[in-house]
């Protein structure tokens, strides 16, 4: 009984140290996915926006909604940096800098923010002040555009392709011609020059190659920075639209080659399809399964769907299947928002 008496009193400090311990970690683990989710938000807004405040706001409601040890972490016991994350190599780790023109935002506690423990540590009492730190990038892309140039392409989003010529044609205008005014294609290329000049305007490293596809698919431009390059290619179809069928599923797969091409795409780049089509696949290659082999050579598949007679179903499957996100547009002035969105947020990630 005497030994028990002198022992227990160890045993209780013992405890309630083990108990501190596990708290703490688990304090830690809470605090890291707090910072987590608002550099998240932060580096999204950023990418989206170009916006800093705006970004620091985001970071601020992700804290707001995002407790640990039941206390919520005030944007003044962060501290909150824009700057560059780079790498230049797929084996290294992204290295966080100053920078004129960020790409990466890192949220880190400055060590003002107290947690008590639960019990008091061999009588005394402890307030750890944890420190973390989370940064969010907006990865490098190689990005493949995959345009439909077939037939129906040369009507106009509101009328039906009936094979009767566009409404918008001469009366002798046969494909091989300019495409017609008011044709989805010119649409389309509107939409791809609104996507490129987002390009242009941002401050992070995209190369585009293009793809286009009626009864075959054919890669127009390789990986490149120079995206008057691929304006050009398309006004080339434009001044001599031939049309054809719709192999949406060799586009998609050329399109995958293309982003993948050895001694040009960048082995540390995310790589990112936009697949657009106005119509059904009536031919070649069929597209979800092409899109699950992108998805397995870790292509991600964005797919666009515009006018009323596009297959707004196979294409989500599409975009399923490639773990990407499927839009879809009624009209032109939906088509360019469309593309601008899709520009506007291609992926960040968590990179420390």
């Amino acid at each position: 009984m005497a030994m028990l008496a002198i022992l227990m009193p160890v045993m209780i400090a013992v405890a309630a140290f083990m108990i501190n311990i596990v708290y703490m970690e688990l304090t830690r683990t809470e605090l890291q996915i707090s910072l987590d989710v608002a550099t998240r938000a932060a580096g999204r807004t950023l990418a989206v926006t170009g916006d800093q405040q705006q970004a620091v706001i985001a970071a601020e409601q992700m804290l707001n909604a995002n407790t640990y040890a039941n206390q919520t972490l005030a944007l003044s016991e962060t501290e909150i940096v824009f700057g560059v994350s780079t790498r230049h190599s797929e084996m290294e780790r992204y290295n966080f800098g100053p920078g004129n023109h960020p790409n990466a935002v890192k949220v880190e506690t400055n060590g003002t923010h107290l947690v008590p423990l639960l019990f008091p540590s061999m009588g005394v009492p402890i307030q750890p002040r944890p420190m973390k730190t989370a940064i969010a990038t907006k990865v490098e892309l190689d990005i493949a555009l995959v345009i439909d140039r077939s037939g129906s392409m040369a009507y106009s989003a509101s009328e039906q392709a009936d094979g009767s010529g566009p409404d918008a044609a001469d009366d002798d205008w046969a494909f091989g011609d300019p495409v017609p005014p008011h044709s989805r294609w010119l649409d389309t290329v509107t939409a791809v020059d609104t996507f490129l000049s987002v390009m242009e305007q941002s401050h992070h490293d995209e190369m585009v190659t293009l793809t286009t596809y009626a009864s075959k698919a054919t890669v127009d431009v390789d990986l490149t920075h120079d995206y008057n390059s691929i304006r050009a290619a398309l006004d080339h179809h434009s001044n001599h639209f031939s049309g054809g069928g719709t192999n949406t599923g060799e586009g998609i797969t050329k399109g995958s080659a293309a982003v993948r091409k050895k001694n040009l795409a960048r082995p540390w780049a995310a790589k990112v399809m936009v697949v657009m089509s106005d119509g059904l696949s009536t031919t070649g290659t069929e597209p979800v399964s092409a899109a699950r082999m992108a998805a397995e050579a870790h292509v991600m598949v964005y797919t666009v769907t515009f006018s009323n007679e596009a297959d707004t179903t196979t294409m989500q499957e599409v975009a399923d299947a490639g773990a990407g996100k499927h839009y879809h547009a009624n009209d032109s002035a939906q088509l360019n928002q469309v593309f601008e969105d899709i520009a506007r947020g291609l992926p960040t990630l968590i990179t420390f």
